[in-house]
């Protein structure tokens, strides 16, 4: 763990920094090398200017399935491409793996920060419980699923156990929007008693949830398995 916890201010989450959430699905015989190749890739990352922060998980409920969400301050998804990706040489290996030793291809989700949470008292650990929240909404509800977004996102972050909440736009689908939230919870049994069943504020915005989607939101357990921030 690298996690720097002094690192409560924009610094840690500017509002214009390009962020990707990362999904994978790797071959069983293949999980330690991923991660092994992953996390090397990430100590070099943490060594770039434009680096802000990463945050690398694996699914609850999938073995093979890891994700990873990141932050830089590079102007553009091009110029991350360029600079990044295809620039530096210790990416070139682990690009060249991982089409070997993946299911299916990795899926890169380019956000559009929309605001964020952070607890002044809270700092995140590697026992946090992490979830990650897609929302397809209706076109002509945008306005109001982020107005009823923005308010239970302000509640929460006033709980005793609340740690970080990251609030985006799919840059290229504005319906899609996701949370990236962090718990002082012991378990999502926890969870669901301290917080998702008895909040009053939520019921009142689940009951609001209905009529505001195109689809189902689908809600992602994932198990922390490394963080750092740059400097």
């Amino acid at each position: 763990m690298n996690l720097k916890e002094s690192r409560m201010t924009d610094e840690y989450a500017n509002p214009n920094d390009l962020v990707f959430y990362v999904k994978y699905h790797i071959k069983p015989e293949f999980i330690n090398e991923f991660q092994e190749r992953l996390m090397g890739v990430v100590k070099n990352m943490t060594q770039e200017d434009s680096f802000v922060s990463a945050f690398v998980h694996q699914y609850a409920e999938g073995e093979g399935r890891f994700s990873m969400y990141e932050r830089w301050t590079d102007a553009s998804k091009d110029a991350f491409m360029t600079y990044q990706m295809e620039g530096k040489a210790y990416r070139k290996e682990y690009e060249k793996r991982l089409p070997l030793i993946s299911e299916t291809p990795r899926k890169i989700h380019l956000l559009k920060p929309l605001a964020y949470w952070i607890s002044a008292s809270v700092k995140p650990s590697e026992n946090d419980l992490i979830f990650y929240v897609n929302f397809h909404i209706k076109p002509d509800k945008l306005e109001d699923w982020k107005k009823a977004a923005l308010q239970v996102l302000n509640k929460m972050a006033e709980e005793d156990a609340f740690v970080s909440t990251f609030l985006h736009q799919d840059a290229e689908d504005p319906s899609r929007f996701t949370i990236y939230e962090r718990w002082n919870e012991p378990s999502m049994e926890a969870f669901e008693k301290n917080h998702l069943n008895a909040k009053e504020y939520r019921q009142v915005y689940k009951n609001m949830l209905p009529d505001m989607m195109q689809s189902m939101r689908t809600f992602r357990l994932l198990e922390p398995l490394g963080s750092w921030i740059g400097e």
